[in-house]
């Protein structure tokens, strides 16, 4: 039987504590909770999120590319457009009540969600396949862990937001971010000490990302010049 605690990927959650617990802490976080997030703070994190997911999908593209078994490679590719067609699922859900237009988006990203992604594209094309997952895994991982934490409280009075918690709660997301941890898991049991150090590397960076990626729209940050 294998001991969990001692997966790859459980290492690198491990690692990422204490900006997990920074994250949930987040004011944009603890309003949604509450039900107190401005609607228009909320609206440009859900814009800035469809930007990100474009570069998410090319980020796993590129890192398929690294792989030498089509099963693998595959899979990997399954499971991120999963992901990525649910979290459009829910945008447009509510892309009516947000005032946004999905169709023919002309945003722009910010500087947090345009360092993220150049950070995951580098990575991607730089790095081996374990480094590359090492930048990647932390999107779905976060999430999954805020809604994890998120779904064993109280739900919040603003209905969207409870539907929030509820989409990263328990339920097929989680599932399939596990099988992502796992085909990484894989990998990394083969993979050297470099390369796993690497790998932490960028997923501690994709980690303090997460926060920024909060933190910009709750503040308003575009670009300072």
């Amino acid at each position: 039987m294998i001991d969990l605690a001692l997966r790859p990927s459980a290492r690198l959650k491990n690692a990422s504590e204490p900006i997990l617990a920074a994250i949930l802490e987040h004011p944009f976080l603890r309003e949604l909770v509450d039900g107190s997030l401005p609607r228009a703070v909320f609206r440009e994190y859900v814009k800035q999120d469809w930007l990100y997911l474009e570069e998410f999908l090319r980020t796993t593209a590129l890192i398929a590319t690294k792989s030498h078994d089509a099963v693998m490679m595959k899979t990997l590719l399954k499971r991120t457009e999963f992901l990525v067609s649910m979290e459009h699922h829910f945008h447009h859900k509510h892309a009516a009540e947000l005032g946004v237009d999905f169709a023919r988006p002309s945003w722009e990203m910010n500087s947090a969600n345009y360092a993220y992604t150049r950070h995951m594209l580098y990575a991607a094309a730089s790095g081996t396949i374990v480094e590359a997952l090492g930048a990647l895994l932390p999107c779905p991982c976060v999430y999954i862990h805020v809604g994890d934490v998120l779904y064993r409280g109280p739900r919040p009075r603003d209905p969207m937001y409870a539907e929030w918690i509820e989409f990263y709660g328990p339920g097929p997301l989680a599932e399939r971010t596990r099988e992502l941890e796992e085909i990484f898991d894989e990998l990394a049991s083969r993979a050297s000490p470099d390369e796993l150090a690497r790998a932490e590397r960028n997923y501690l960076i994709s980690a303090r990302y997460e926060w920024m990626f909060w933190d910009a729209p709750y503040r308003a940050l575009t670009w300072p010049v």
